[in-house]
């Protein structure tokens, strides 16, 4: 290069880092073609050069300003002579023999002059020194243009899809767009068979439904449906999210899912699981002598209403018939006064009261054991002949019934109250009438996932407000738990992709309690802290990053911010990007739409990239409604 050809101006003052820079006239064009190669202009944002001796130092220009030649404030004349431009730079590297070298290499003295840089020095700069030839290497990824010298923008993908990957920015920025480009861009090598994800997964969760059309991200996805608003008998296990036995069976997750209480609630729930589900697939097997016992501890003892309505429950949820099974349980009837069954029906082995026309069950243990045995063989007769009903296969109404079945074993020993745990019950009962629809738990301890292919949306569109706020930690849960023991010789990747991610990423939700909001968030910020050491990576976006946890926020490696203008989100990103400057930082709330400020472990340089909108089919459905294509014009 001769240096002649491309000086503009020479440095006047050093200040540290910060380096003062003399412009010479004429140095004020976007750009520059000097013997066919495209040069940079000098303004706000872009790279510039200095020469001394075999470096050319790389400054970031910050600052503009004007300086008056004549110092005469009472001469108000105007003229572009009587002004010299100047421009404050940051040294951030250097250039050494046609390399580049991030950092401090050298620095500057007064009068060192001043040059533009190729396109080809400024893709070096961003791109930390790599050499780059992306016509022939897929190891590149274009996803639009630098701001504001307009040149093309690449990223080295293996250093960005092993990273957890933020983006922000307001409705409206292109958050959605850069989500979407960034990973079609991937799945494009993959289609066009440059790539092979072999065993690697990217499991994208859609809470709006942007993600399932044919054309968006790949074609090679699995979409899954999940829907709270359909019957249960209208969906098949297919349709259902998988999760391990082993993992259904957390006594942590259980607690946290159905709201047990700390003091009561969680211990009991710990003693049905450890009881009756310690082993695989013995609930049902063992069904008829849990009912046997449950009868036994019901007449046993003094006489509880509660005891007899839960047994009576339990035959309801199996479709038994009462008398079928015993006709004490149809005409027991309780006399609280004196802690006794009674009933208007003569009953074999109860003592009648002829004043009453009532007979009365007076405990006697033989007679109640020929009662229990006849109890034993009519729902042996009944499995045999009838059979239980099919839901019972669900681990979800086993945990219905065996909760019941622990209930009257605690209330016949006298250590619980009904009052205290009958709210538990009554949750367990009502949301898993909405887990029922959305998840199929495995008798195995491993996920039959419900597709082979490498990627999947789950769709939350159709899902009710509780199980949007479940689906997400049970995938994240069950994913990274299988990634765990699965990959111990890092053969493959699992990213799970948050769109929305302040909807289940928030330490601020006050619609829930602070032991599931707690346990939500330790789930995902184990996820972010260890998750690397397993091939686990986050990729989360948000428009609203102040209401994710600063935890999570700040653990992130790689950040696309767009435009952002809430002073709690802008005070977020200050206390967490460390890798912004002050000078990028303010541009924040100002970004067109499109734009987005690149940043993290994975960039030598924060830079702003005017993203490439992708193709109206290959969009996410996130756009505005068309009010003029809906609202017919008055002529």
């Amino acid at each position: 290069m001769n240096n002649t050809d491309y000086i503009i101006g020479t440095v006047k003052e050093i200040q540290g880092t910060a380096v003062i820079v003399r412009m010479f006239d004429g140095a004020d064009q976007l750009s520059y073609f000097i013997n066919g190669e495209r040069y940079s202009g000098v303004l706000i944002g872009s790279y510039i050069g200095i020469r001394r001796g075999q470096y050319l130092i790389i400054g970031l220009i910050e600052k503009e300003s004007a300086i008056d030649n004549l110092n005469d404030i009472e001469n108000r004349t105007f003229s572009k002579k009587r002004f010299i431009r100047e421009f404050t730079l940051k040294i951030v590297g250097a250039f050494h023999r046609k390399k580049y070298i991030q950092g401090m290499v050298a620095f500057p003295q007064i009068f060192n002059d001043v040059v533009l840089l190729s396109d080809e020095q400024i893709h070096a700069i961003i791109a930390g020194g790599k050499a780059e030839n992306k016509d022939k290497s897929y190891d590149y990824l274009k996803l639009g243009k630098i701001w504001p010298i307009g040149i093309d923008y690449y990223t080295y993908w293996p250093n960005l899809f092993n990273t957890h990957i933020a983006i922000f920015g307001n409705t409206g920025s292109g958050k959605s767009n850069t989500l979407t480009k960034l990973y079609t861009s991937l799945f494009d090598l993959e289609n066009n068979k440059k790539i092979d994800f072999g065993n690697s997964k990217f499991c994208f969760l859609d809470f709006n439904g942007e993600y399932t059309s044919n054309e968006v991200l790949s074609r090679k996805k699995d979409v899954l449906h999940l829907s709270t608003r359909k019957s249960i008998d209208d969906i098949n296990e297919q349709n259902k999210f998988h999760v391990p036995y082993k993992i259904f069976w957390d006594k942590d997750l259980l607690s946290t899912i159905f709201g047990a209480t700390e003091q009561t609630q969680q211990p009991f729930l710990s003693r049905v699981i450890n009881f009756y589900f310690k082993k695989n697939n013995t609930f049902v097997n063992n069904l008829s002598n849990y009912i046997q016992k449950a009868f036994q501890e019901v007449y046993s003892s003094e006489a509880n209403l509660d005891s007899l309505n839960l047994l009576k429950e339990i035959l309801i949820d199996l479709d038994i018939s009462y008398n079928w099974v015993s006709n004490w349980i149809r005409n027991s009837l309780v006399n609280k006064t004196i802690g006794k069954f009674y009933s208007y029906k003569a009953l074999a082995n109860w003592n009648p009261n002829s004043q009453k026309n009532q007979w009365f069950w007076n405990i006697d243990l033989i007679n109640l054991d020929i009662e229990v045995d006849e109890v034993k063989k009519n729902i042996d007769l009944w499995e045999f002949i009838v059979g239980f009903p099919s839901k019972l296969n669900n681990p979800i109404t086993q945990l219905q019934i065996a909760t019941k079945l622990q209930m009257i074993h605690d209330l016949s020993s006298h250590t619980i109250q009904y009052d205290h745990l009958a709210p538990l019950l009554h949750r367990i009962e009502a949301r898993s009438k909405d887990l029922n629809k959305v998840i199929f738990v495995e008798s195995s301890n491993h996920s039959n996932s419900n597709t082979d292919k490498n990627i999947q949306v789950i769709s939350l569109k159709n899902v009710n407000k509780d199980i949007k706020m479940l689906l997400p930690l049970l995938v994240a849960k069950v994913t990274y738990s299988e990634q765990k023991t699965s990959n111990g010789n890092h053969s493959k990747i699992f990213n799970l992709v948050i769109d929305e991610a302040h909807n289940i990423l928030s330490d601020r939700s006050s619609i829930e309690s602070e032991k599931w909001k707690d346990y939500r968030l330790d789930v995902f910020e184990e996820i972010i802290k260890e998750g690397r050491k397993f091939g686990y990576y986050l990729t989360i976006a948000s428009q609203r990053p102040a209401d994710i946890s600063a935890t999570i926020v700040s653990q992130v490696h790689n950040y696309f911010i767009h435009r952002l203008v809430n002073d709690n989100d802008l005070k977020m990103l200050q206390n967490t990007l460390s890798s912004l400057d002050s000078v990028t930082r303010s541009t924040i709330p100002n970004l067109s739409p499109g734009q987005a400020i690149i940043t993290g472990v994975s960039f030598e340089q924060p830079v702003v990239v005017q993203i490439d909108e992708l193709d109206d089919s290959k969009k996410p459905d996130s756009s505005n409604t068309d009010l003029l294509s809906i609202w017919k014009i008055e002529k």
